[in-house]
């Protein structure tokens, strides 16, 4: 038997998944709403509400790929002739096709495009990463002041500690950043070293470091693929923000369980962002430590939020908060292909034929 045309699949495929995603994103984006409307009344913690925000970003696109493959991918290997008798037997178009046809075959181009572009996006904020050593290395001194030996054993040992690497840039602008998504390494400045106090110092090298046990570098890219991989991008967008911040608040916490200084924590971020100003008094830079999150909307809330912290260690729930999304992103991994298998095992046309009936029924 012949297989279905490969060209008719995969702009069907992309319709589907292009159409399928942008409904169930604005499906999520409404629940993470009301969610979050009811945490803000039942006191939720920020790993709580930072999950819930990463669910409703990956969960629209991971089921719409699910389901377009499993609906769409057994024609490719059951034949062409199996493939129409089964449309006459029961429907006559795919999936969401059968409210878009009068737009096709515009619409299957225009999804195809969509979906390149999206990848293109995501390509480039990958890359634009990569272009931070460019700033880096344009505020590079060589008569910038040295980092006591003190402050550089003390960022020694931490990093030690957490089995992270350490990298100084002698400059005299304040900054640091986790880089890197499998192996990350923390970057730090001597600028940097010299602002802070000893405690606050130590304050935000926990900060770091829990970035670096979470692996959120490594997050942050896979809700980056999957934010720009929906129509809905605006309010994926939003609910990358609140992830982002909500992450931020997080690591403060660890930083503060760890260090039993919120007040120097809070200190370091106050400090911080004193300086940025400074030196950038008429706008925003291009350039500053990750320490101080992705927008300055968010600052107010954190450093209220980090006062507001207990001063007592709290090393066991730390160890908690830290766990890192390896195993948990390599689960529903082995999920969805488990599952799909499966399906095409057992049954290779049951998805296809029951959203076509709910299709149907609409």
């Amino acid at each position: 038997m012949m297989a279905a045309p490969a060209w008719t699949l995969v702009f069907s495929a992309a319709e589907n998944f292009v159409l399928i995603n942008a409904v169930m994103s604005l499906a999520a984006f409404g629940v993470a709403v009301v969610l979050r409307a009811r945490a803000s009344t039942s006191n939720w913690r920020p790993s709580s509400l930072s999950r819930l925000h990463a669910a409703a970003i990956v969960a629209p696109p991971l089921l719409s790929a699910w389901l377009v493959a499993a609906s769409l991918l057994p024609a490719t290997w059951l034949g062409l002739d199996t493939w129409v008798r089964e449309h006459r037997a029961l429907h006559t178009s795919h999936l969401l096709n059968s409210l878009t046809a009068p737009l096709d075959p515009v619409l299957g181009y225009a999804a195809l495009a969509f979906v390149l572009l999206a990848a293109g996006v995501c390509f480039w904020a990958a890359v634009k990463g990569y272009l931070r050593v460019g700033s880096i290395v344009r505020r590079l001194e060589i008569g910038a002041e040295p980092a006591s030996v003190d402050r550089i054993d003390l960022v020694q040992s931490l990093c030690g500690r957490y089995g992270v690497d350490a990298g100084l840039v002698v400059s005299s602008y304040p900054f640091s950043f986790v880089w890197g998504s499998l192996r990350s390494k923390l970057i730090i400045s001597t600028g940097l070293l010299n602002a802070l106090t000893v405690e606050e110092l130590r304050a935000l090298l926990e900060h770091e470091a829990a970035h670096h046990a979470r692996r959120d570098n490594l997050s942050r890219w896979i809700l980056t693929a999957c934010r720009y991989s929906s129509l809905a991008f605006p309010l994926t967008g939003l609910l990358y923000r609140w992830w982002s911040e909500q992450v931020e608040m997080l690591c403060d916490e660890v930083a503060a369980q760890r260090t039993s200084a919120p007040v120097e924590l809070a200190g370091a971020l106050v400090r911080l962002k004193r300086l940025t100003l400074a030196g950038f008094p008429r706008g925003r830079t291009l350039f500053q430590s990750s320490f101080q999150g992705e927008r300055g909307d968010s600052f107010d809330r954190r450093v209220t939020r980090v006062l507001s912290l207990p001063e007592g260690p709290s090393e066991s729930e730390s160890d908690i908060l830290t766990r890192s999304w390896v195993r948990a992103v390599a689960a529903v991994g082995g999920l969805f292909i488990v599952t799909l298998g499966a399906v095409f095992i057992l049954s290779p046309l049951a998805i296809h034929r029951v959203i076509e009936v709910v299709m149907g029924s609409l």
